[in-house]
């Protein structure tokens, strides 16, 4: 039964009948209908074997339809169409739950074996109940794609069946032998159409369960999406205020736009009257910038002569105040201001000399740059200073010391007290960074660094870093000055900063407590500020220093303590050496003792040469320091008689350098 047109093996043993009935027409359908019945008739009579039987009871499944109707072939149903419709038609669907009675199944007559035609006939009615069975289930099928490609191939071997049938019907011969044959076969797939069509039934009904429960997620799913729609209503209204309130607010805007607009038109025409006015504006400038470096070099040359009138050299003489402890006990000096630039002093009562009995003249009369009395305030010590200052922006280096006894108020001049008692080192370092900001307007930039040492003994000592144990010594440069080795040099972005060092080097000097002063230096510290401006509009460079020099006091070995003999000799020499170079520069001598003493060595570039130098003396006005009062202005006199020409470290640098 696989579809192919060989005939199937004969039987052997078994006879057909000889007097089958005759067709009743010539006609081909007919006989092929007669031979139907009659095999039919013939299978309801009689019963040959327990095969037909089988056959029978899985015929009336009407699953097995497409099966028979594969067998049988499409001629033979339609002839047996007209007999099952009375059947067909009698029946009617029951109701559930209805009272109304089945219609008894009737039952036919057996066929008996060798009746073919009825029994075809018979099968012919059966495949037409199937046949509709069929179709009300392939309409219930119909969505089933697994059902539709296995209907495809039952619909192919009912076709090849059907084929196989009208070759049977016309060899009834073959049929008989095959009887047997086909039957085992007919029972065998039916059965295995059966159970495939029940596993596709169970299929169905398992994706059926699946879709009910895929269709209570999606009306969960669904619910849940209602909710969100009515919180997305709610929003939408609420949306649709703010824009119909933004639309009001755009037509707002967009006639503040419109009016905008004019205004902008009159405003770039304004803008660009305006830039008019800017490149005239710029051209002036120009030439502004131009006036102001010709005014800054008429300034500076100006500035410059100015201080070289009132002397490279100049000496300050400043007169201590008592304390109030002091006044009662100590006896005081007459001091006589004659202007502010001399003064008398002598002593309050005459002495008698113990050599020629005569009485001696205890009067001295000093004439200096300026002297400054009791009264006078750090700011009036420091406004002459002030243009020293603005002389080393200039590109000169300047040297401030102070000079004096212990205890005649020297570092109260250079130090001072935090406030309104400010000293020459801070009020210096305050206008350095007011004069470089006004500076910066003219295209002046500054480099501003600063080192900070001590001389005690003989010896060079960083006060940035005191415990380094580094050797520092001291080399003179005919083109680059007086250098320290191994001397940090730090740089400084800020007055504050460079206070803040300051503090920091003045807490570790050197001092001591002695007959004068609780608190007198026992060395001599220096403060150097390195200065170094350019000029990108001229490419100009100016390098200059200022040096802040606070000597120790003088004091006779006589009136020191044993202890500190050692440190009185060193600072008494280093100023006695002091007081050497001062009269070599005063005679105008070749050879200058500078390296006599590190004091002297390490202000070689300061004390001559291109530097303008200020000394200020500080005395005391007691009867007891006379004597060393009038040494220190015999010293401070001398000084003042030097005679110098300072020159001015410029540099015009090409105009391929860039910034340094």
């Amino acid at each position: 039964m696989d579809g192919s047109k060989s005939r199937l093996p004969k039987p052997s043993g078994i006879r057909l009948p000889q007097n089958r009935p005759k067709p009743l027409t010539e006609n081909k359908a007919n006989v092929l209908e007669h031979r139907a019945i009659t095999t039919a008739s013939r299978l309801a009579l009689h019963r040959r074997s327990k095969s037909v039987s089988d056959l029978r009871s899985l015929m009336d499944r009407p699953r097995m339809v497409p099966k028979i109707n594969s067998i049988l072939g499409t001629k033979a149903a339609a002839a047996a169409a007209a007999t099952a419709a009375v059947k067909v038609a009698q029946k009617r669907k029951v109701e559930k739950g209805s009272d109304e009675v089945k219609p008894k199944v009737m039952k036919h007559a057996k066929i008996p074996d060798w009746d073919y035609k009825s029994r075809f006939n018979q099968l012919r009615e059966k495949h037409t109940v199937l046949n509709e069975n069929y179709k009300k289930q392939l309409e219930k099928l119909q969505d089933v794609e697994d059902l539709e490609t296995k209907y495809e191939e039952i619909k192919k071997q009912h076709e090849t069946l059907e084929q196989k049938s009208v070759i049977l019907s016309s060899k009834n011969l073959d049929l008989t032998k095959d009887n047997k044959l086909f039957k085992t076969q007919i029972s065998e797939r039916l059965k295995k159409n059966y159970e495939t069509l029940k596993q596709n039934y169970d299929e169905l009904v398992e994706q059926e369960r699946k879709n009910t429960e895929r269709i209570e997620k999606l009306t969960a799913v669904n619910e849940a999406l209602e909710s969100s729609l009515q919180d997305l209503t709610e929003n939408h209204e609420i949306l649709t205020m703010k824009h119909e309130k933004l639309t009001a607010e755009h037509s707002a805007m967009r006639a503040d736009y419109e009016k905008m607009l004019v205004d902008n038109k009159s405003l770039n025409d304004d803008l660009e009257k305006e830039k008019e006015k800017c490149v005239q504006l710029s051209d002036h400038v120009s030439n502004l910038k131009k006036d102001v470096y010709s005014s800054e070099i008429l300034r500076r040359r100006l500035h410059n002569t100015v201080q070289d009138l009132k002397g490279n050299i100049r000496v300050f003489c400043r007169v201590r105040p008592p304390i109030s402890a002091e006044e009662e006990e100590r006896l005081q000096c007459l001091i006589n201001y004659i202007d502010e630039k001399s003064f008398e002093i002598r002593k309050s009562r005459e002495s008698v000399s113990a050599i020629s009995g005569k009485p001696n003249d205890l009067k001295a009369e000093f004439a200096l740059d300026r002297v400054f009395d009791p009264n006078s305030t750090q700011n009036e010590v420091f406004e002459d200073l002030s243009q020293l200052v603005q002389s080393a922006l200039d590109g000169y280096d300047i040297c401030v010391f102070a000079y004096g006894q212990t205890g005649s108020g020297k570092t109260y001049t250079m130090q001072g007290e935090p406030g309104d008692e400010a000293g020459l080192i801070p009020r210096t370092i305050d206008l350095i960074f007011n004069s470089i900001g006004n500076l910066q307007r003219t295209g002046w930039t500054y480099d501003v660094k600063a080192s900070f040492l001590e001389i005690y003994n003989e010896n060079v000592r960083d006060l940035l870093n005191p415990t380094s144990g580094q050797n520092l010594e001291i080399r003179y440069n005919e083109g680059k000055g007086t250098t320290v080795t191994n001397l940090i040099i730090q740089s400084i972005t800020s007055a504050r900063e460079l206070k803040t060092w300051m503090a920091t080097a003045h807490q570790n000097r050197a001092v001591a407590a002695t007959d004068f002063n609780e608190h007198s230096s026992r060395s001599h510290a220096v403060t150097k500020i390195y200065l170094q401006g350019y000029n990108e509009d001229t490419n100009t460079r100016y390098v200059g220093s200022i040096n802040l020099v606070d000597l120790a006091g003088s004091e006779s070995a006589k009136t020191s303590a044993n202890e500190r003999l050692t440190e009185t000799k060193s600072i008494n020499k280093s100023l006695s050496t002091l007081g050497s170079v001062m009269l070599a520069l005063y005679n105008k001598e070749k050879h200058i003792p500078y390296r006599n003493s590190k004091l002297t060595y390490l202000l070689q570039s300061s004390l001559g040469g291109s530097s303008k130098t200020l000394m200020v003396v500080n005395i005391s006005p007691f009867e007891d320091c006379y004597m060393e009062t009038i040494n220190s202005l015999r010293f401070a006199a001398k000084v003042k008689e030097v005679k110098m020409v300072a020159k001015r470290n410029k540099t015009n640098l090409p105009s391929v350098i860039g910034k340094t």
